[in-house]
This record gives structure tokens, C-alpha cells and sequence, in this order.
């Protein structure tokens, strides 16, 4: 399949995972929007502070980017891209990733750069390519899904990282 560029002008709908630490949060979303607004992008940032809010979050700001004809985005880690993802293929999305997470297989897989600021510039300039999805339960899923031990000793490991 060949890939295809985006509407240039489209703008993107963000959705940043505040994850650890505001002054780090604040960092990533100044490092965004700096890169947007030099390159004349228009954008919406929206940020989740409660991991609990990220599915709902998740589900208005996908609407809103079909309505607007933008490209929705996911900053964050493995499961914030899941997330938004899941959206992205409900609402019928173009889906971006900014990968922000301690392991980001995803971003990884698909050689987005792991610095923020060139991640964005790479976005910008991105092609539409196919992904892998799959889904368990009717649950979509990037990457891998995992159930068991597994699981439950990443839980217990975000809750040691606190």
C-alpha cells in the first residue's frame, strides 16, 4: 500500500498524558507548542491529569478532531497510544503518536524519534501508513496485549514509580 500525505493544513488534536511530574508536563507541552506554532501548525492540546479520564478524554477530543477534519494525536506512553488509538479507529481518525512512555514499542516499531521536539517535527511532516491493530474482546489494541502475571506487575511497578 502506498502511503499518502496528509492535508498539510489539517490541524492536530492532541491529547497529552500529563504522566509523572508538572514541571516535566509543562516541559512537553512547551516543547509542542513551540514546535507547532513555528511551523504555523494549528493545534489543541488537551491534557489528561487523571489516568482514569484518559478513555473519556480520549473519546471527546477523537469527535472533535472528525468534526474539525484533524488528526488526532496521542502523547504519551504505551497505554495513553492504546487509548487514543482505540478512538482514533472508532470515530474513523488519522492517529499520530508522540511517544512519551518509559518503554514506547510503538514509537519504536514505527521509528518516531524519541526526542519530543524531533518526534513533532517529524509529525509534521509524517505520511499516512498502515499500523497493525488488533483486539481482544472487541478491545482494540496496538503493539501487544498482555493478561496474567504481566499486567499486574506493571500496575505494581506505576505505583512503586510514585
Amino acid at each position: 500500500m502506498q502511503a499518502i500525505k496528509p492535508d498539510p493544513k489539517a490541524p492536530f488534536y492532541i491529547v497529552l498524558n500529563a504522566g509523572s511530574g508538572s514541571s516535566e508536563t509543562d516541559e512537553r507541552r512547551a516543547v509542542i507548542e513551540d514546535v507547532l506554532t513555528q511551523a504555523g501548525r494549528q493545534f489543541q492540546l488537551t491534557l489528561v491529569d487523571d489516568p482514569a479520564d484518559i478513555a473519556g478524554i480520549a473519546a471527546r477530543v477523537a469527535a472533535q478532531a472528525r468534526a474539525a477534519g484533524a488528526v488526532l494525536v496521542a502523547a504519551g506512553g504505551d497505554g495513553t497510544i492504546n487509548a487514543v488509538a482505540r478512538e482514533a479507529v472508532a470515530q474513523g481518525c488519522l492517529f499520530g503518536v508522540l511517544p512519551q512512555g518509559t518503554f514506547n514499542y510503538f514509537g519504536r516499531t514505527h521509528h518516531i524519534p524519541e526526542d519530543l521536539g524531533d518526534a513533532v517535527r517529524a509529525l509534521l511532516g509524517a505520511q499516512v501508513q498502515p499500523v497493525q491493530v488488533g483486539a481482544v474482546n472487541d478491545r482494540i489494541f496496538l503493539v501487544n496485549a498482555s493478561i496474567g502475571l504481566y499486567p499486574k506487575l506493571l500496575e505494581e511497578r506505576e505505583v512503586d514509580k510514585k
